[in-house]
């Protein structure tokens, strides 16, 4: 076993403007995705006010990984809670947003140390294993295969199209997984009543 490495990340973060334009871009792809997949039960009653909250959540939790490559606490944990609360609410299966939850934390939370041990530098970070705890909460167990598919899928075409630009850099840049994850909860939130 290595020990893990101090080297640090190349500095990645994007300039406020930046990602400003992306937040705003991102918006509208939840809100298309919204209009266009939600099932009915998402949009009327206080599963439209969970709605507006969760993709609140997710675009400033984007924002906030473009700029910094950080996933907060301050939003992440109380997310976790408020999926689990919301499925009491909506009278849905809370043992299955509790499963989602520690699942979704020990997916990547695992991947993360295995990474770490085989290769001797952090991969990924618990940000990501806490959002993906979060989206969880709020679609289930069932839907992580979902979120992990539209997250996977999206960043390996970017990280394909970035390495296209022709910059060969020899470090390697840190990734914010964070906006991919959010889109990969949001398309599942939208889309899970109609596929369980």
């Amino acid at each position: 076993m290595q020990p893990a490495s101090t080297e640090t990340y190349p500095d990645v973060r994007i300039s406020a403007r930046t990602a400003l334009i992306l937040v705003t871009l991102l918006a509208a792809v939840y809100a298309l995705a919204f209009v266009t997949l939600a099932a009915p039960v998402r949009s009327t009653g206080i599963a439209l006010y969970a709605s507006l909250g969760l993709a609140t959540a997710l675009l400033l939790l984007s924002y906030i990984d473009m700029r910094t490559g950080l996933l907060l606490d301050v939003i992440t944990l109380p997310l976790i809670v408020a999926g689990i609360g919301f499925a009491v609410i909506a009278q849905t299966s809370w043992q299955l947003s509790i499963a989602g939850a520690v699942l979704g934390y020990a997916l990547i939370a695992g991947l993360g140390y295995v990474w770490r041990t085989l290769r001797g530098y952090d991969g990924i970070g618990l940000g990501d294993a806490k959002l993906l705890a979060a989206g969880g909460a709020w679609v289930g167990a069932g839907l992580l295969p979902l979120i992990l598919l539209i997250a996977s899928g999206l960043g390996i075409i970017s990280a394909v199209a970035l390495s296209q630009t022709g910059k060969k850099k020899r470090a390697r840049p840190a990734f914010a997984f964070g906006p991919y994850l959010g889109l990969g909860i949001w398309g599942a939130w939208c889309m899970g009543e109609l596929l369980v």
